[in-house]
């Protein structure tokens, strides 16, 4: 932790965070079992084109797999980890944080820089037109109540029918989450982040999902001290492994480095 901490200090840090950062707000990781792809097919239930299928020919099945999604990010807060990460922004020693999760929980704890690479649930963006918009939780929540209640229906000719509406063209708004086979987005920030930074905390994440698990080897490329923040053994090369839940390591680093402040 020492050594972790002397490196810090000096700035420069960037964290690259997954779905083990938010177990802790009541998160849980979709792919571990139990998780929402252990139970709902995410070649279905992950693509664009699969939730409008379901819509009209299994919308009993869409509004369960909507329903576990509300109840999962209802009641999400920030966690101590995200509360660390905040505060070594404040300091100005985090430069930037680069998440794999669609939570929304890093912009609620007060971190600024943010590259969302796989989207998030807290945006939205038109169909139509492109527009995106930011939403708060609560807004979030309502959208998934207004769909849930328009699949209980008898007729739906659509999923886009059940959207909320772009401000800018009246067309549908669909979550800005990047599905199965999308693009990633903001990856090439991400990469040039990546590249600068002269520590890379990891954290919460596995390594095993792609491009994103690329990106912690590129910092190493380029010189970083990769630390891995995990309570079990992952696929990220880290230089140091710091072992134990995010939300019990991140804080005590972040007391170690800022003390008081």
């Amino acid at each position: 932790m020492s050594e972790v901490a002397s490196a810090v200090a000096r700035g420069g840090v960037v964290a690259f965070t997954g779905a083990g950062i938010s177990a802790q707000s009541g998160i849980p990781t979709f792919r571990d079992p139990g998780g929402v792809w252990d139970r709902f097919d995410p070649a279905e239930f992950g693509t664009w084109d699969g939730l409008a299928r379901a819509a009209t020919s299994r919308p009993d099945e869409l509004v369960a797999f909507l329903q576990e999604l509300r109840r999962v990010f209802r009641d999400a807060r920030p966690g101590p980890a995200h509360l660390a990460l905040a505060r070594l922004e404040a300091a100005g020693l985090v430069d930037a944080i680069v998440t794999q999760n669609v939570d929304g929980l890093h912009r609620d704890a007060g971190s600024r820089r943010l590259v969302e690479v796989h989207g998030t649930f807290r945006r939205t963006a038109c169909v139509a037109c492109g527009h995106r918009e930011e939403v708060g939780r609560e807004e979030f929540v309502e959208h998934l109540d207004r769909t849930i209640l328009g699949l209980r229906t008898a007729f739906v000719p659509s999923l886009a029918s059940l959207l909320p509406r772009c401000s800018r063209c009246g067309g549908p708004a669909r979550p800005d989450f990047v599905a199965f086979g999308e693009r990633l987005q903001g990856f090439e920030e991400a990469e040039g982040l990546m590249e600068g930074c002269r520590v890379l905390l990891v954290v919460g994440t596995s390594g095993e999902v792609w491009p994103a698990a690329a990106l912690p080897e590129r910092a190493r490329q380029e010189g970083a001290l990769v630390v891995d923040v995990s309570p079990a053994p992952t696929l990220i090369a880290a230089d140091v492994r710091l072992e134990g839940l995010a939300g019990d390591v991140l804080p005590a680093l972040a007391d170690a480095v800022l003390g008081g402040r």
